[in-house]
């Protein structure tokens, strides 16, 4: 048995990989939002919504990177930035409260299988992401009920999403520098802005859909939930 530290490090870097992946995979059950009625414990559904996918993320956020913790299943540069797991909440969130079930059901789940899977094809043959990659978002928006047009249009959408990143600085205007400047934020939480694919993978889509939902609000079959509790 292989007991040099390179082997032990490979073990440790699989079983994250492997961890991340069933994280993905599962998250996709944040649809079990449109199961409960419009009020839940005299409270909407609404602000549960907001509170558990985007308060709580946050907050964990907030404490993590102030006290420099890596949970398991982030990627080493993640040390520093948001983890992938709020950008996706939190785009999940947003995609359920603006968008219509239609488009906000196969998106979502869709883009829980789709992205690991680009991410493997990716590092074994990136040339193969954008055909192999394609052919399996507009095949799964298929059996969503989508005709195949439509199914190619959002497929085509969400593999550009997997691909997209915007990198820069997070800044404030100049009026609020000194305070900025001055602030236990900026010592604690000044970090590169970075967007991350768990974000645009939901997000590019779900706006290319919902431009064409305006329009043509009858080529979307569903919804697929109705309340049962």
């Amino acid at each position: 048995m292989d007991t040099t530290l390179e082997s032990v490090r490979y073990k440790i870097k699989k079983k994250d990989h492997l961890f991340r992946r069933g994280v993905h995979l599962i998250s996709g059950l944040v649809v079990v939002y449109y199961l409960f009625p419009e009020e839940l414990l005299y409270l909407p559904t609404k602000l549960w919504l907001i509170l558990i996918l985007g308060l709580v993320p946050l907050v964990i956020e907030l404490i993590r990177l102030k006290k420099g913790i890596l949970i398991p299943g982030l990627r080493g540069h993640e040390e520093g930035t948001i983890g992938s797991y709020a950008w996706s909440l939190w785009t999940s969130m947003v995609i359920m409260l603006v968008m219509p079930q239609e488009i906000a059901v196969p998106v979502i789940v869709i883009y829980t299988i789709a992205d690991p899977l680009l991410g493997e094809i990716r590092m074994w043959r990136k040339w193969l992401v954008l055909p192999l990659g394609g052919l399996f978002t507009v095949m799964m928006f298929m059996v969503f009920g989508y005709h195949f047009f439509l199914a190619l249009f959002a497929g085509l959408f969400m593999v550009f999403g997997e691909a997209l990143e915007i990198v820069g600085v997070l800044q404030v205007r100049p009026e609020l520098y000194k305070i900025y400047r001055n602030s236990n934020f900026n010592k604690n939480f000044h970090f590169p802005f970075k967007t991350d694919d768990d974000s645009s993978t939901q997000l590019v889509p779900a706006l290319a859909l919902g431009l064409i939902y305006i329009f043509y609000p009858g080529w979307f079959p569903g919804p697929w939930f109705t309340p049962i509790f």
